[in-house]
């Protein structure tokens, strides 16, 4: 058990090293012996994540993004307890930013099912400040979002996306998602 933050860091260099110690011996191969058990109690379960999307009306799609909320489980866990940088951290973050902007996609979809929304996205950001269930600060959030998970096709990219993509761009995804799920679930379903 690790007792205080210099024997963390103690054990954190162990693993470290033993990480490394089998990357150099197997290169690119792959090999069942490597495969390194991914620690348990970090990944939520799906139901935490559907509960908190009780608003939603398709018990399937509550499901499917419980099942992409723990891609973004994944993510977090690979930003927080490894220290990939440079492009590789960069494309990880594009990864999670994107997945958290298909989830706000079907979000709202789903939700103005009926009223708009077969709408573009932004279009039912905008409906949904004329209800009055998101303020302005909030769309301006979500559309930001939805523009930086657009660059999932790289072939609309215009630019080079080195050093595009950081931790605080992860973050902010997150925290329209959040909002977005809170204004939503303090609304509740919408009747048409």
């Amino acid at each position: 058990m690790i007792h205080d933050d210099d024997h963390l860091l103690e054990v954190s260099n162990e693993v470290s090293q033993k990480l490394q110690e089998i990357q150099d011996y197997l290169g690119d191969r792959n090999h069942d012996n490597a495969k390194i058990r991914f620690p348990y109690g970090y990944i939520r379960r799906c139901d935490t994540h559907r509960q908190r999307y009780s608003f939603l009306s398709c018990e399937i799609l509550k499901s499917n993004i419980s099942y992409a909320l723990l891609s973004t489980d994944i993510t977090r866990w690979l930003l927080n307890r490894t220290n990939v940088i440079g492009t590789g951290q960069e494309m990880l973050i594009k990864q999670g930013v994107s997945v958290v902007g298909n989830i706000v996609e079907s979000v709202t979809k789903n939700y103005l099912q009926g009223n708009g929304g077969r709408n573009s996205y932004k279009r039912r950001t905008e409906i949904l400040v004329e209800r009055e269930i998101i303020d302005q600060a909030l769309k301006n959030e979500l559309d930001w979002l939805w523009d930086q998970r657009n660059n999932i096709h790289i072939v609309l990219v215009a630019d080079r996306e080195y050093q595009r993509y950081s931790l605080p761009d992860y973050n902010r995804s997150i925290r329209a998602l959040h909002n977005l799920r809170n204004s939503l679930s303090e609304n509740g379903p919408l009747n048409g």
